[in-house]
């Protein structure tokens, strides 16, 4: 059975909700490697359903290997008077063949796209065939505004702030990103749009917690006041400022009462936090966090920096459920590290404060890269043996991708290192270099040995259930 079919029931996709003619049809979509939330398109959903009352929201999702008809099938039965792309970089060129698919199928019909993939390269994105908008920043308002245009309710010579359009002179383009700097007046994200047959435990994310619960991934804000040389954070806080590092908190109670109601629809048993820094602010998460074991009392898993994971945090989120710390180590070498990345915790911070978490009975998860520039084979074996002395229950390892806007991207760019564009290139599983070889980095045949290595490694310490 194809991704498609599991996405909307076991019988496949026969049953499509057939739209109103009066209605507004908006059709989100993004690309994902097998089913997955998008916590931001679920945020656009509730702030469109929110201020337009009559506007029909309807999630499409694409995977990769999709047939672009049989995907186009899906979209166009729902009759769309838009249709929003969620894109990152790295998923923008295989995107582009359902986009070509969609143009054909439905011309009149316009396409905006948003995400990282157009805060950092707007114009290159605009220009593709098949986009028409493209939006800067935070979705949700522009979504309103281009929908009230769309319908004809507001004046066509005036330029939508944060997007930018293909029918428009440049001179009239609002290219400044919008940025919602207080979410206390936002509406929380629709999990609604992911529901199959009124049920998500479909798309449980399956983690260090026991693969038998059910999973609902959420975020009490946005944000990261962080800047590692890598990672679109750091893009986003040049493009916006701002103090406080861009960190924005729904109100801690109002947030709980909406996990507590997610819990009861959905029969969560299990919150997942996605907040990019989630203890950054301690009055604010120790507050959360107490709110949290009085009212939802179920098990959780939150991300966190070693430099947070103190003792007394350690304490505190253990007594309120806290089940796994995630956290990112990278690289193993404390050089690399502090040369290449801008994280400048050692290893024995890293080692003693994961001792810290187990001492309190929280579980660990890890993050690691592979195949950075001038990253030598002696750094990635030491990834792996402090990754073998920490002993997380799950660890990940990822591909380092070059990310327009970045340091490091910059880095890349300045050697000489970036790789012709190709999907293929962009979607390399590990074990082959996003990158070009060079002197003082990893060699290709080199890069293919250690993830063999790493994948036996995950094979056999990885544990899933809790």
């Amino acid at each position: 059975m194809s991704i498609w079919g599991r996405w909307r029931g076991r019988a496949g996709p026969s049953r499509l909700p057939t739209p109103a003619a009066e209605r507004f049809h908006l059709v989100l979509t993004y690309y994902q490697r097998e089913p997955a939330y998008s916590l931001g398109l679920a945020c656009i959903s509730a702030y469109v359903k929110r201020e337009l009352d009559d506007v029909s929201v309807h999630m499409v999702p694409l995977f990769l290997g999709d047939d672009p008809d049989e995907y186009v099938r899906h979209v166009t039965a729902l009759e769309p008077h838009l249709i929003a792309v969620a894109a990152m970089h790295p998923t923008w060129m295989p995107t582009q063949p359902y986009l070509d698919a969609l143009k054909r199928a439905c011309p009149v019909t316009p396409v905006i796209v948003g995400g990282y993939q157009t805060i950092v390269s707007p114009h290159d994105t605009l220009a593709y065939p098949g986009v028409d908008y493209v939006c800067l920043g935070d979705g949700e308002e522009p979504m309103v505004a281009l929908i009230r245009r769309l319908r004809g309710e507001a004046d066509p010579t005036l330029a939508i702030p944060g997007v930018l359009e293909r029918t428009m002179t440049n001179a009239r383009q609002d290219a400044t990103p919008v940025l919602v700097r207080d979410l206390t007046g936002m509406p929380f994200p629709d999990y609604t749009i992911f529901e199959r047959d009124g049920d998500i435990d479909y798309l449980s994310p399956r983690a260090v917690q026991s693969r038998s619960l059910t999973t609902l991934p959420v975020v009490s804000g946005r944000g990261c006041p962080y800047r590692c040389t890598y990672c679109a954070n750091t893009t986003l806080l040049e493009l916006y400022g701002g103090k406080g590092g861009l960190l924005r908190k729904y109100d801690s109670q109002a947030f709980v009462l909406e996990l507590a109601r997610l819990r009861d629809r959905y029969g969560v048993e299990f919150f997942q936090f996605w907040d990019e820094e989630f203890v950054y602010d301690r009055r604010y998460t120790d507050r959360l966090l107490e709110l949290y074991r009085d009212v939802v009392g179920l098990p959780f898993s939150m991300f966190v920096r070693i430099e947070g994971m103190s003792e007394s945090l350690c304490k505190h989120a253990a007594a309120c459920g806290c089940h796994t710390m995630w956290f990112g180590v990278e690289s193993g070498s404390e050089a690399y590290r502090r040369t290449h990345l801008n994280r400048r915790m050692s290893n024995q911070q890293i080692l003693d404060a994961t001792a810290t978490a187990r001492r309190h009975g929280i579980k660990l998860m890890t993050f690691n890269m592979v195949g950075m520039p001038f990253e030598t084979l002696d750094d990635i074996r030491a990834t792996f043996a402090l990754t073998r002395t920490i002993a997380p229950e799950l660890n990940v390892v990822s591909q380092y991708f070059p990310l327009p806007g970045t340091p490091m991207y910059e880095v890349v760019r300045r050697h000489g290192l970036l790789l012709p564009q190709s999907e293929e290139q962009q979607m390399w599983p590990l074990g082959r270099l996003n990158i070009r070889e060079h002197d003082g980095g990893i060699s290709g045949h080199d890069m293919r040995q250690i993830a063999t290595e790493i994948m036996q490694y995950l094979e056999e310490h990885t544990l899933c259930d809790a």
